[in-house]
C-alpha cells in the first residue's frame, strides 16, 4: 500500500520541484534586472583639456574619464562597441580597474568627423544615460615636428 501511495504522488511531486525551480530562477532573474541596470548616474559637466605633443604621426586622442563601469565583459565591450562604430573613431582602448571608481577610455579619432563632446555623449546616452557618466577629457593632439 505505501508504494502505490508514492507512484501516486511521485507525479505530483515532481511538477511541484520543476515549479519550484522555475520559480526560483524567475525570482534570480527579476532581482538582477531591476538592481543591475537601473541606476541613474549623475551627470556631469564635461571639462575639456586639450594639449599639443610631438609625435610620428598626426592624430588626434581623447583620453575620458568614465564613472559607473561596473565589469570587464559587459562594460567594456559595450562603450568600445559603441565607439567604434562611429565613423571618424579609428581605435578604442579602454582602461578598466573594479577597484577604481574612474576608468577610461582611450579613443583615436578623426577631430573633423567627430568631437570630444560627441564622443563622450556616446558613453553617456548608453541605456538611455543609467549607466555611464563621463566626468573629464584629455585631447592630446599629435604631429610631427617642424623644426630640422
Amino acid at each position: 500500500m505505501y508504494v502505490n501511495l508514492v507512484s501516486a504522488i511521485q507525479p505530483y511531486i515532481c511538477i511541484m520541484s520543476k515549479f519550484a525551480t522555475l520559480l526560483s530562477s524567475a525570482l534570480v532573474i527579476a532581482v538582477l534586472i531591476i538592481s543591475g541596470c537601473d541606476r541613474n548616474i549623475e551627470i556631469y559637466d564635461l571639462v575639456v583639456t586639450e594639449v599639443n605633443e610631438v609625435g610620428e604621426l598626426r592624430k588626434t586622442t581623447a583620453k575620458l574619464e568614465i564613472k559607473g563601469m561596473m565589469c570587464e565583459v559587459g562594460c567594456v565591450a559595450k562603450v568600445k562597441k559603441e565607439l567604434l562604430e562611429q565613423k571618424g573613431v579609428s581605435n578604442v582602448t579602454v582602461n578598466f580597474d573594479s577597484d577604481r571608481e574612474i576608468d577610461y577610455a582611450t579613443i583615436e579619432y578623426d577631430p573633423n568627423i567627430e568631437t570630444v563632446e560627441s564622443l563622450a555623449s556616446i558613453v553617456t546616452q548608453i541605456a538611455d544615460g543609467k549607466l555611464y557618466g563621463v566626468t573629464s577629457a584629455l585631447v592630446t593632439n599629435y604631429a610631427p615636428s617642424t623644426s630640422n
